[in-house]
């Protein structure tokens, strides 16, 4: 491969424990050095950039690439990652920002360039912009240049969210398992570069101001897909923090449906946001039927999480009331309420929770087998909090992550 065969030097490769002092450096030296040493993440991460690289491909990682040919653009990028399968090979340079530094879309084309000459197949860029797939750029490049070789761009939250997918995957060794766990402690320490998001688009406090009157917005509104495609980012960041927070094997769900794809998914939430005012995010877990559903209601400034969860099997319709009413004594479930949803039509009764202490046969009267479901809400209702582009995300998080915590401690999820 002629990008490696014309390299200035091969010995500066990425390290798992980096010394440089530029932020950037060391977060894309420890990256770079997970995907060589994790075959099963770097075959699933290269697939997203076009690759597939199978797990038995062998694999070649240098970074602050630069070639002497006066033939060449004079330009060192920040990575190299150069592959083989058979016949087969494939290549792409790294560029990598941390902290509040933006891809720059010039230095990209200069890479663009450099890449035709070496005929490697395709640009990758790293950074705390987020895009919505890999292949949209948040960044803008001259469809020519574009054309030249394929661009892809991943936020590091979302590629932090997609190696905790593999904590509780099972298909991990011990040692892979490890370089895993010691990896993503890096990459949650504010120290890696690594931004969460934090804000909703500028135009959030508009949106939830007319929600509140008669005048009202359309899904052809202008600035309605900036904020569903905010909501969609939180929607992954927050997938990613439960994960991290609880130690569960948390998924993604969507109302639209599990073969939805993201255009798909895209219409579905601006029409549930133009229609009802209203942006959602469900989440599932591995090996529970549980259910735990985030909603934020733009008319009346309310955010709520729901938790919905099978009663325990071997228990009647007063064993089960009595079973929950245990396992929510203390102050972490104070002014939630709870629906219990009997057997037949129109069966579901909802209660404060502290109500219900005060009076549990009303909760099962008239029943005696185990309801349906269990659905625990937990909510916030502050005007001013909500039109806050960073507090709004703040309260949604500190909510959802509180109850899947609470729930998980009871048994909820069991």
């Amino acid at each position: 491969m002629k990008a490696i065969d014309e390299i200035t030097s091969l010995e500066n490769q990425p390290r798992l424990i980096p010394i440089s002092k530029q932020t950037e450096r060391r977060l894309l030296s420890v990256f770079m050095a997970l995907l060589d040493l994790v075959p099963v993440i770097r075959s699933d991460f290269l697939a997203k950039c076009g690759f597939g690289a199978g797990k038995t491909s062998s694999v070649q990682s240098h970074m602050e690439v630069s070639y002497s040919s006066p033939k060449l653009p004079d330009v060192r990028p920040d990575g190299l990652i150069a592959c083989k399968r058979g016949s087969t090979t494939w290549g792409a340079f790294i560029e990598a920002k941390a902290e509040g530094k933006l891809i720059r879309p010039d230095q990209i084309q200069d890479y663009a360039d450099l890449a035709a000459a070496l005929d490697l197949n395709a640009i990758i860029t790293l950074s705390n912009e987020f895009a919505l797939s890999p292949s949209e750029l948040p960044y803008h490049i001259a469809m020519n240049k574009r054309r030249k070789r394929d661009i892809f761009h991943f936020a590091w939250a979302d590629l932090r969210t997609f190696l905790e997918t593999y904590r509780n995957s099972g298909v991990l060794s011990e040692i892979e398992l490890k370089i895993l766990t010691e990896c993503l402690r890096f990459f949650w320490d504010a120290s890696s570069g690594i931004a969460t998001y934090d804000a909703m688009p500028v135009r959030w406090p508009e949106f939830v101001q007319a929600a509140g009157i008669a005048l009202g917005f359309g899904t052809k509104t202008q600035g309605i897909t900036e904020i569903v495609h905010g909501w969609q980012q939180e929607r992954r960041d927050l997938c990613s923090k439960l994960t991290y927070e609880t130690g569960l094997d948390v998924q993604l769900t969507h109302a639209a449906g599990a073969r939805a794809d993201q255009e798909e998914r895209l219409d579905f939430d601006r029409r549930a946001l133009a229609d009802e005012y209203v942006l959602s995010a469900s989440y599932g877990f591995k090996g529970s039927k549980a259910q735990l559903t985030t909603l934020a209601e733009l008319q009346s400034c309310r955010t709520s999480v729901a938790m919905q969860f099978l009663p325990p099997p071997d228990k009647k319709a007063r064993a089960v009331v009595s079973w929950f009413l245990s396992a929510v004594e203390g102050s972490d479930w104070e002014g939630a309420t709870v629906s219990f949803d009997w057997k037949g039509r129109n069966q579901k009764r909802t209660f404060n929770i502290a109500d219900l202490r005060t009076n549990p046969d009303e909760a099962f009267e008239g029943q005696k087998d185990a309801p349906k479901s269990i659905r625990v809400v937990r909510s916030i209702h502050d005007v001013r909090r909500f039109k806050s582009r960073k507090k709004f995300i703040e309260d949604v998080e500190s909510l959802t992550v509180n109850m899947l915590k609470s729930a998980d401690q009871v048994g909820f999820l069991t």
